[in-house]
């Protein structure tokens, strides 16, 4: 199995990954749980968010899943967050041919260097490339330089060729080649060889390889294999045959012509190729012995839980040369880093259900030893009673002649003779040829009375007399026949004396007891059979038992092994985020989507990005932090029904002192024709106000009760299934879509003013921003020139010490006093900081922290002045206004920033956003924009988008993943997957994990009811607890699960204790 990129496979990702990543800030670097090398870096930039995976010295790729991560940083993981977090990815690239990978960060501020060859290495550079950190310390050799911090690295990364394939290859080249291979031969082989090893040529594809390692192994193969060319050949044919050299000439250029077309050709995507090959343990888990070990429906199995190919390797080309056998299968994917993400994250998907296939086998093995043990038990004890009941019929057919060989013993006995005189004397009689002296089986077992007697068995003795008369009956038959047949007859008698010399005849050996009776002797042996029938009878029920204890013993190892499966290998491909989710939202019980800011920025954003004033409602109260709830109307002859209304004012004081103090009050909305932005003299409301222009229409009071949900997203299918539902729901209905870009025209008016009221505002601010710091540094530049004044003037100093009419001498005159060291520190920092300018003095200090405590020195100085302050230097006649906060100033960058983007967004009348062309660069203050903030785009309308999300699937949908919804609790009754939401002390964080693991044992529960449909694939356990905890609106709640003491609902103990003790943290009283 593959599992190292080459240069090739390194050339095809770098090319697609500059299109992918190239201008996207390093949001962060992780640790995955997989191995020690491997790391996860999330790149990230408004309206899009990109992962790449790195294993140190195997593969890189950029990655559509999600990984589980270490939750603590190694120190190596720590140091590139250090330097590289938050930075600006500028250029990734393949260093020339090898298969080194480089990231450039803020244009060679830092760079990143990943090594695939060897062990491998990732390298942490700085401008200067010199090594700030890396994963692996390296020592000199012969072939490597030494690589530790503080070392510069040998590889010149940014001056290197780039190969463009367009290499001609001729005859002579490779003759050149093969006379270079011969005498390299030569000159080894009279070298002295300790080893005895022979040395051979290289074969003529080795040759190619060897010489052209940018070309790929596999691709010389390629085309090796379609101009009918064996590659094992010796690479000396080549200069005894010109045919076959011109064909290698041949196989060369079209290798090199198809690189040439692969990556300098229009399109972004290269195609990737994956072979599969048949899995030696799918035949042996079709019959299965153990069935009980599976836990899910057939039809909710994974597509990996029983593998039947098993990924083997990946290409950038038509891998013919391996599709040679029959258990091979190839499989085209569009987008090489997407062939790799495929590729690797099934490999690493399938290493646990490879290992559960094992441990099935396993099991099937373990339980069938036990089976096998138990049925041999029972084997012994049916031949035992066999063999007991044979004996005991054997000594009464025999009962005359065992009758005289226990009288014989017995006599020699009374006659008080020695017990091996008495052996000997049988012994002797034997020889003789004494028929009771021969049954009679030496030695004796005189010391407990018994003897051994050998009887025939008559079965056998029947069968073989049988069978004599039908050899000799053939014999007499041959005897008549010509002389010519002899030589087989006699053959016949040889292979009948061998048969007779194997098949000797069968005795039985009895224990015969002189002291009692012969047919006493034949009832012990029946005695022995029956305990032994009853012995078999409780073995079997045992054995029964032990089956079935050794099937629950296998299937709860499976189950626990599977679990520890699970835990470690969870890949879950990222989803794509709607529109919708970055504000606070839900889908009302009617079908609505409803949407509210979570700041006041996010509330312009929604009011003009996508709030219709034709069709839709605005919803909110006169309690203070109320949110603005705008309820989405897509229909033009349809009005939006009261519960809806209620159901968002409900939301909308979910925010409000009337959750914590559970007041009931009425919420009201207005018409969207009502809202806008402008002020009654016509000018434009500052961030986050509307204008109401008529009266209120308020809602009846309602009661605050909201809850948790879950939103099931299907696939492709099922999606379109839903959507095609919804749809024709509305043609029946007769409803007809509004259009959304009415009253667009006044929104871009509006915006055109906010946007230069608010940019000449933010002008203004970074004047005084820059007066300030400039009056600042005027102060420092005063201080060292005072400073050197009178470190070079002894006799000034002296006069100013003692001149005693001068003023006191305040707080900013003490920095004056002479300080040993202070002049050459100070002729320092003017060396080191005398080429910055104003703008990046800002923003270092910005990054620093000290920018901060300069305006408050500066806004205390100016305070002093203006009030009079005795300690101040002066006293200022009017104070002028103190300069605005930097933060401050930032903040309303980020919203001009925000304004001008929906401003450009609409004026091109497009649905989403894609005016990224507009992002500054790393020393503007856009940088400091949270990158998750961007929205994520929707390639058709909310309408449909929400249509096809299912809060109830039925057993044919196929679901892929699920949205963490919180709403009013109205709204959820469609819902399967649902808990109630109310007033309470607990802390909304933990709380969101405790209703994240009751959805996932909720499942169970549906399982043992019978229910149609329910979460067979755990998606459930799976759900990011931050995606939970983002729809929330309230930070205190108690949550009400089913069989609790409160009113409605049943469900297990474990649920039902939980409420309790969240009932109790609630703090409600109890009545006596």
């Amino acid at each position: 199995m593959e599992q190292r990129i080459t240069a090739l496979d390194l050339k095809a990702i770098t090319s697609e990954a500059s299109e992918l990543v190239t201008g996207y800030r390093l949001q962060n670097i992780y640790n995955l749980v997989s191995n020690k090398r491997s790391f996860l870096l999330k790149f990230a930039k408004p309206d899009s968010k990109v992962n790449i995976v790195v294993e140190s010295g195997l593969k890189v790729y950029v990655s559509e899943f999600q990984r589980p991560t270490l939750p603590q940083p190694s120190g190596f993981v720590v140091k590139l967050r250090k330097h590289l977090k938050t930075k600006r990815l500028t250029r990734i690239y393949q260093l020339g041919d090898d298969r080194i990978c480089v990231m450039e960060f803020n244009d060679g501020l830092y760079y990143l260097v990943f090594e695939f060859f060897s062990a491998g290495n990732i390298v942490l550079l700085d401008s200067d490339k010199k090594i700030l950190s890396l994963f692996r310390l390296v020592d000199e050799h012969e072939n490597n330089s030494k690589y530790a911090v503080g070392e510069t690295y040998s590889t010149d990364i940014e001056n290197f060729s780039s190969n463009d394939y367009s290499h001609e290859f001729t005859k002579e080249e490779v003759v050149q080649w093969v006379n270079g291979e011969i005498e390299s031969v030569q000159k080894e082989k009279e070298k002295p060889n300790p080893s005895q090893k022979s040395i051979k040529v290289l074969s003529i594809h080795k040759l190619l390889f060897l010489r052209n390692s940018y070309l790929s192994s596999d691709l010389i193969q390629v085309y090796l294999t379609k101009n009918k060319l064996e590659g094992g050949k010796s690479c000396v044919t080549l200069l005894e045959d010109d045919s076959l050299l011109e064909k290698v000439v041949v196989v060369l250029n079209e290798s090199e012509k198809f690189l040439h077309d692969l990556f300098y050709s229009d399109e972004k995507e290269i195609t990737g190729y994956l072979i599969s090959r048949k899995n030696p343990l799918y035949r042996k888990i079709e019959k299965k012995v153990i069935e009980e070990t599976s836990t899910e429906k057939d039809e909710e199995k994974d597509e990996h839980d029983e593998l039947e190919y098993v990924y083997d390797s990946f290409f950038t080309f038509n891998p013919i040369h391996k599709l040679d056998k029959d258990d091979v299968k190839v499989e085209i994917v569009q987008g090489y880093n997407k062939t790799l993400d495929k590729f690797f994250t099934v490999i690493e998907s399938s290493k646990s259900t490879l290992k559960k296939q094992q441990q099935q086998i396993n099991a099937e093995k373990r339980l069938q030893t036990v089976v096998n043990e138990q049925s041999e038990k029972i084997f012994k004890l049916t031949k035992i009673q066999e063999l007991n009941y044979r004996k005991g019929q054997l000594i009464m057919t025999y009962s005359d002649l065992i009758e005289e060989c226990k009288q014989s013993v017995q006599n020699l006995i009374n006659q008080q003779m020695d017990w091996k005189n008495i052996e000997k004397i049988i012994q002797m009689e034997q020889t003789r040829g004494n028929r009771i002296a021969k049954m009679i089986k030496l030695p004796l077992n005189l010391v407990e009375n018994k003897i051994t007697v050998t009887l025939p068995d008559q079965d056998f003795e029947t069968f073989n007399d049988e069978t004599d008369d039908e050899d000799s009956e053939s014999n007499s038959d041959s005897d008549s026949d010509s002389d010519s047949g002899s030589d087989s007859d006699s053959d016949d008698d040889k292979s009948t004396d061998k048969k007779k010399q194997k098949n000797p005849d069968k005795t039985i050996d009895v224990i015969i007891n002189l002291s009692i009776s012969v047919y006493a002797n034949s009832s012990t042996y029946f005695d022995a059979m029956k305990t032994a029938q009853e012995k078999q009878v409780k073995t079997e029920k045992s054995a029964s038992m032990a089956i079935k204890n050794t099937e629950i013993r296998i299937a709860h190892d499976m189950k626990k092994l599977e679990k520890e499966n699970l835990a470690g290998h969870e890949f879950k491909q990222l989803r794509r985020k709607f529109s919708f989710e970055k504000f606070y939202w839900f889908i009302s019980s009617d079908g609505y989507l409803c949407l509210a800011g979570r700041d006041i920025a996010q509330i312009d954003f929604i009011y003009y990005r996508y709030f219709n004033n034709k069709t839709d409602l605005l919803v909110s109260n006169d309690l203070e932090d109320g949110l603005r709830v705008f309820i989405k109307n897509p229909y033009k002859n349809a009005d939006i029904p009261p519960s809806t209304l209620l159901q968002a004012g409900i939301f909308s004081l979910s925010t409000t002192k009337a959750w914590d103090n559970k007041t009931v009050t009425s919420p009201w909305f207005v018409q969207g024709a009502d809202v806008s932005k402008r002020d009654y003299d016509g000018s434009i409301l500052a961030t986050g106000l509307l204008n109401i222009s008529k009266e209120k229409t308020y809602l009846p009071p309602c009661q605050l009760v909201l809850g948790f949900g879950l939103l099931w997203i299907g696939d492709e299918e099922t999606t379109k299934k839903y959507k095609a539902q919804a749809e024709s729901r509305r043609n029946d209905i007769g409803l007809e879509i509004a259009n959304s870009d009415e009253g667009t025209k006044s929104k871009i008016e509006e915006l055109k003013l906010m946007v230069d009221k608010l940019g000449k505002q933010l002008e203004k601010d970074l004047r005084l921003i820059n007066k300030s710091d400039d009056s600042s540094q005027q102060e420092v530049d005063d201080i060292e020139d005072d400073t050197d004044s009178k470190l070079d003037d002894n006799s000034l100093r002296e006069d100013n010490s003692n001149n005693t009419g001068g003023k006191a001498p305040g707080p900013n005159d003490q920095i004056q006093v002479r300080i040993r060291g202070k002049k050459s520190k100070l002729k320092k920092i003017k060396q080191k900081y005398g080429d910055q300018d104003e703008e990046e003095r800002k923003l270092r200090m910005s990054v620093l922290g000290t920018l901060k405590q300069v305006e408050e020195r500066s806004t205390s100085s100016n305070s002093g002045k203006t009030t009079g302050n005795p300690n101040g230097k002066q006293s200022g006649a009017s104070g002028a206004p103190s300069a605005p906060n930097w933060r401050a100033a930032r903040k309303k960058q980020q919203e001009h920033n925000q304004l001008k983007k929906i401003l450009g967004e609409l004026e091109e009348s497009t649905p989403t956003i894609t005016d990224e062309g507009k992002e500054s660069t790393g020393d503007d203050l856009e940088a400091e924009q949270d990158d998750d903030e961007g929205e994520i785009k929707d390639d058709e309308p909310y309408y449909n988008v929400i249509s096809g999300l299912i809060p109830s699937p039925n057993k044919t949908d196929v679901i892929i993943d699920a949205i963490p919804v919180f709403a009013p609790w109205n709204s959820l009754q469609k819902f399967k997957y649902k808990l109630k939401v109310q007033t309470g002390n607990l802390k909304k964080g933990k709380t969101t994990n405790d209703v994240l693991e009751y959805f996932s044992r909720y499942s169970s529960t549906l399982k043992s009811e019978g229910e149609d449909w329910y979460d067979g694939k755990d998606i459930t356990s799976t759900i990011n607890p931050t995606d939970a905890l983002m729809p929330v609106t309230v930070s205190k709640m108690k949550v009400t699960y089913p069989g609790s003491s409160e009113k409605g609902g049943s469900g297990n103990g474990t649920a039902k204790g939980k409420s309790k003790s969240n009932s109790k943290a609630s703090g409600g009283k109890k009545k006596k």
